[in-house]
């Protein structure tokens, strides 16, 4: 990879850093609806 300005490498790090960020709160996020819907299914079920 060339090297890019200091101040533009700085950018492409700090969004690098909230996507991965992101991803984290996104998979969270999945993890409720999944124990939500397995929740709805057991009580259907009942």
């Amino acid at each position: 990879m060339r090297k890019l300005k200091p101040s533009f490498q700085n950018l492409v790090n700090e969004n690098r850093h909230k996507i991965l960020e992101d991803k984290k709160v996104m998979e969270e996020i999945e993890e409720k609806i999944e124990a939500r819907q397995e929740q709805a299914i057991k009580i259907k079920t009942k």
